[in-house]
């Protein structure tokens, strides 16, 4: 049974059966120091104080967040973090399509979306996610030990209750997902998460084995078959003129709005969006990570027509939203040397995982990614809704598509 406190200040703190005290905050600034990092590998960069001030202090559209942690005997064992999205904001754009999530939207009704996600009513509609919108892979949930990473796991459906009071009376929470697990994660996750929530066929996160033999572009290309290396050279010989400049922070801030509506081009393009960046997100990036974030432009005759974002540590390389003027894609082959420039970039600051994200997957593994599968859980918060949906939601999978290898045998 659970005993409750409620706490000023969007603070709630409850005790579980085994005795584990969980302190929910809004804030990343009011966790007490120490208590979130000692749970949190060094190289988890999106679970990390620095990122998530990061998040806050970009003021997203729409997105709130909360964290937890998880005490035992006055010692931190496990931290989750929290992504609540309002579905109705306008500064989302309407870009509101869960199709990367196993084409849930695509799979509903037109009555059942009008349901979930059209503005207006009485209340507001929340989406509520453990884990990160902006990024692949599992950054909801670091814990000390398996012990630890499966009581965080047991806690979600009392988090997501006290969570959404939080919200206030004229909240309406619709949906609920924890994502995303790989498949070591997913041991544990699976059996825990099932009771309450169905799994989402998602598509595969593509990820870049960085070979540390690599010292320069030229190594990959040589490893390459005869086939891709020539693919790639041409692709490389199509940018011409077109200048790549690495961006300073006087630059990230003149430059602010052009980056956030060539990213903006590209987000449109896309079928599915539950959050987009505000303005300021790679100026923060910049600050904050300094040396560890750098944001590449690609400019034509002064003009910027594209530009990568990336943000790494000694394992973690992210290839972190990218912006392109479609206009110019096709002519410079921009997409394509926006992938080999994240290889070149990976390979000299000696990474060894390039994290592509789940889009574009086949293209993606020409170049050299593998898919890793990530296990994302869902529920809707209205029974009648969940029941309809969860048949063919969970049936509907990522599109069909073939995985190259370009290396040789």
């Amino acid at each position: 049974m659970l005993q409750i406190e409620t706490v000023k200040n969007f603070k709630s703190t409850f005790t579980d059966a085994n005795g584990c005290e969980v302190n929910i905050y809004a804030s990343i600034n009011d966790v007490p120091h120490g208590e979130w990092a000692s749970c949190v590998k060094p190289d988890n960069l999106f679970l990390s104080e620095n990122y998530l001030k990061t998040v806050e202090a970009s003021q997203l559209p729409g997105l709130q967040t909360r964290y937890a942690v998880i005490k035992y005997h006055s010692d931190s064992k496990a931290v989750l973090y929290f992504q609540i999205v309002n579905l109705s904001d306008k500064g989302l754009g309407g870009i509101l399509n869960l199709d990367e999530y196993g084409g849930l939207a695509s799979s509903l009704s037109s009555r059942i979306n009008d349901l979930l996600f059209s503005p207006g009513g009485d209340k507001t509609s929340y989406l509520m996610v453990c884990g990160n919108l902006l990024v692949s892979g599992n950054h909801g949930i670091a814990a000390s030990d398996k012990y630890a990473f499966a009581k965080a796991l047991q806690c979600i459906t009392a988090l997501k209750k006290i969570i959404g009071q939080s919200l206030g009376s004229d909240a309406r929470l619709v949906a609920f997902m924890a994502k995303d697990f790989y498949e070591d994660e997913n041991v544990q996750a699976a059996p825990i998460l099932k009771k309450d929530y169905f799994l989402l066929n998602t598509d595969p996160e593509m990820i870049f084995t960085v070979n540390p033999e690599w010292n320069s572009f030229e190594d990959y290309l040589a490893a390459l078959s005869s086939k891709y290396r020539i693919r790639a050279n041409n692709a490389k010989s199509k940018l011409g003129t077109v200048e790549i400049k690495n961006l300073s922070l006087d630059d990230i801030i003149e430059k602010e709005q052009e980056l956030f509506l060539l990213n903006d081009q590209v987000i449109r393009k896309a079928p599915v969006k539950l959050v987009r960046l505000s303005s300021s997100y790679f100026t923060n990036l910049k600050r904050n990570f300094g040396v560890n974030y750098n944001i590449k432009a690609f400019f034509l005759e002064g003009k910027m027509i594209a530009f990568t974002s990336a943000l790494w540590n000694e394992q973690h390389y992210e290839a972190h939203y990218i912006g392109i003027d479609y206009a110019y894609n096709s002519e410079y082959s921009l997409y394509q040397n926006i992938l080999y420039s994240y290889i070149n970039d990976a390979i000299l600051s000696r990474a060894t995982k390039l994290f592509y994200g789940r889009t574009a997957l086949e293209i993606k593994s020409t170049v050299g990614a593998k898919p890793y599968q990530l296990y994302c859980y869902f529920r809707f918060a209205n029974r009648v809704i969940n029941t309809l949906a969860r048949p063919l939601v969970s049936s509907t999978g990522p599109q069909n598509w073939i995985s190259r290898d370009p290396f040789k045998k």
